[in-house]
């Protein structure tokens, strides 16, 4: 571990030599300005008034803003400033320097940020945190929502003094300070809620569950990134250590260091939860096992798809160049990373692969040009065919249609893949987010964005008003100059009269677009009738607050709606993006999916999704599922990949909640987030 003693030693003297006084307690205080409603925050301009949020219970559910930088130099904190909040903070793209914590108690500029709380555009720098339970530079948990906020320095889950540990080995983390505890993270040690394009460079030190951004993941972490070292003994990760939930594009570029298991260049344990179209470029480095250049565990019901990994693995025993010991899904991934072990399960790929969970499309650098030994868990490339998009069988390229429309990887010039959203090395730009706008304004934001406003073409959508655009196409990203068509909102609702097909057997109804497909909601008349999708639908920019097919129109556990008993074909066909997003959870039908229910006689085949995300009834209840809530039909040979938010897990298998008929030759790689 001596790669990382030097930083060590730094942080840790950092923050023992800071000999502070403890802060005062801060009363009746005036903020500069506002009255705390969400449309007029207080705004904070002092460090008095920055403090003076934890010191009332009644202001920790107010808005704020800052309107300048705070500095807490001269204060040593025990504990978090603000206990809990449940407000909104916009650091409006300031900085609070130099937050110190130390004691049992410590946490975060925050202990806790309650479910629909948010937190954005706030730098946390030189921040230095030692102790507490659960440790994090911004806060010990998150249940809500962290959008673009950052820390620097070091964040230190150990007891602030020199120790002495007999059976320890002498230097361990600069050999003054003791591990001590689960959770700590860069950014936050324990997430439940939403972390959203934030990052971390802290240095950070714990025991079990720790990550260079959020140490223990329930929640989502979406376009994130860290840089920091991080060293610690059980579930270590540059990025997350222990992971349930949902990591996506995202990436660590570092030093990462265990001493026992489960240690990863981006996540240590990737217990239950799904690792997509994200990467590792780190150095990993473990005296013992399940060891990975991306993951040094994921778990039977976990997943990888679309990541990659290099750098360098050291392991003893489950060592593997992507993942150290796999028991879930491993797809369209690939590694080129060197790795090095002394036991038996060593593989350029994975180490061990132990359970009957696919590996598909999986690529290692050939052990002949620098890559880890052959183990046969995945498919060998040489460099040179390293460099060939035609050799990724199954990786969904950019620009090209053949292959999905996805777009999930590039392929630049004599390089290995990337993932589509590294922007900055695959030359690809963000398109602008038009949706709303007319598209006389949406097409002066493309072009202000160096884009050509194309062809112009018109679906329904619910809330949307006539006139108005309802996405770019493509609305994630593209070349520099390339031509973005605008789908612009239509008046009215689709009419199934104008159809081609009249809803029988000889003659289906066609859904060609996420507009007639919603329109189904308002339509139980036709809920006996055949259907085919007749083409690939993308649901982006369209989220509903319940089922689309056979909804329940009743919040609760008894449905009263109308079932669906007709045909459904997919005809191979896939649905992105299918977002289902209640406005209170807890109100919530327990019959969620794209069906709520299926009733006997009633038939859906051929037909898949990706990106699903479904939020149905909470506390761990009730019928979820991408596919359909509840299901007494025939569903065979479909598939889905996704969030599930609630449920009962033990029921649904992630594609349908509740089945009386099992469904036949369908595959799912769902994650639940409770």
């Amino acid at each position: 571990m001596r790669v990382l003693e030097s930083c060590w030693g730094k942080a840790v003297l950092m923050v023992l030599a800071s000999g502070l006084a403890f802060c005062e307690v801060v009363a009746d205080v005036e903020f500069a300005g506002g009255t705390g409603e969400p449309n007029d925050p207080y705004q904070i301009a002092t460090v008095a008034q920055l403090l003076s949020i934890g010191s009332s219970a009644d202001l920790r559910g107010k808005h704020y803003v800052l309107i300048a930088s705070l500095d807490l130099s001269g204060r040593m904190l025990t504990e978090a400033p603000m206990p809990s909040f449940a407000g909104t903070f916009d650091g409006a793209g300031y900085v609070v320097r130099n937050l110190r914590i130390e004691g049992e108690a410590a946490g975060g500029l925050f202990r806790s940020i309650a479910g629909g709380a948010e937190v954005r555009n706030l730098g946390v720098v030189n921040v230095q945190i030692v102790g507490g339970s659960i440790c994090g530079g911004l806060a010990s948990s998150n249940s809500g929502h962290l959008v673009n906020c950052y820390t620097t320095g070091a964040v230190i889950s150990a007891v602030a003094k020199v120790i002495e540990s007999p059976g320890r080995p002498s230097g361990r983390w600069g050999g003054n300070l003791e591990p001590r505890c689960q959770n700590t993270g860069g950014l936050v040690a324990s997430n439940h809620g939403t972390v959203t394009e934030c990052y971390s460079t802290a240095a950070v030190l714990g025991d079990e569950y720790v990550g260079g951004l959020v140490g223990t993941n329930g929640g989502t972490v979406s376009s994130c990134h860290s840089t920091g070292e991080v060293t610690g003994d059980i579930d270590v990760g540059g990025l997350v250590g222990f992971n349930v939930g949902y990591v996506t594009s995202s990436y660590c570029l570092g030093c990462v260091a265990g001493e026992t298991r489960a240690v990863g260049g981006l996540v240590g344990s990737n217990n239950q939860g799904r690792i997509t179209s994200s990467f590792a470029a780190a150095t990993v480095v473990c005296q013992g096992d399940q060891v990975g250049g991306l993951t040094g565990h994921t778990g039977l019901r976990g997943s990888v798809s679309s990541c990659y990994a290099r750098g360098s693995v050291t392991g003893a025993d489950l060592v593997g160049g992507l993942v150290g010991s796999s028991g879930g899904t491993l797809t369209m991934s690939y590694t080129v990373a060197t790795v090095t072990g002394t036991g038996q399960n060593v593989g350029a790929l994975a180490g061990s692969h132990y359970f009957e969970g696919p590996v598909t499309a999986g690529y290692f650098l050939d052990p002949a040009d620098g890559g880890g030994p052959d183990n046969e868990v995945g498919i060998p490339l040489t460099d040179v065919q390293m460099r060939q998009q035609a050799s990724f069988v199954g990786f969904d390229f950019w620009g090209t249609a053949a292959d999905g429309q996805g777009d999930l990887w590039f392929m630049p010039p004599d390089g290995y893949p990337l993932l589509a959203w590294q922007a900055g090395d695959s030359g690809l730009e963000a398109v602008p987010d038009v949706s709303g706008m007319s598209p006389e304004e949406a097409t002066a934001a493309l072009e202000a964005a160096g884009f050509v406003a194309g062809e112009v073409s018109y679906d329904f959508h619910r809330t949307i008003p006539a006139g108005c655009v309802i996405r770019a196409d493509p609305h994630t990203l593209a070349l520099p100059g390339a031509t973005i068509d605008l789908i612009v909102s239509l008046e009215g609702s689709y009419d199934w009269a104008d159809n081609p097909g009249d809803g029988t057997g000889a003659n289906p109804y066609q859904i060609a677009t996420p507009g007639q497909l919603e329109s189904l909601a308002d339509h139980p008349e036709l809920m006996d009738k055949w259907f085919v999708l007749v083409a690939d639908l993308d649901m982006a920019a369209r989220v509903y607050e319940n089922t689309l097919i056979a909804p329940n129109p009743v919040r609760g556990k008894s449905f009263v709606g109308v079932p669906f008993t007709g045909r459904f074909d997919g005809q191979g066909h896939t649905i992105h993006n299918l977002t289902i997003r209640p406005v209170d959870v807890h109100e919530s039908s327990d019959y969620m999916g794209l069906f709520g229910m299926i009733e006997q006689g009633g038939r859906v085949e051929d037909l898949h999704f990706v990106s699903a995300d479904i939020t149905g009834a909470g506390g761990g209840s009730g019928h979820v599922g991408v596919l359909a809530g509840y299901s007494n039909g025939v569903v065979k040979d479909c598939s889905a990949t996704g969030l599930i938010r609630g449920g009962d897990v033990l029921e649904s298998d992630g594609l349908i909640g509740y089945s009386r008929v099992l469904p036949s030759n369908c595959l799912v790689d769902v994650t639940w987030l409770m």
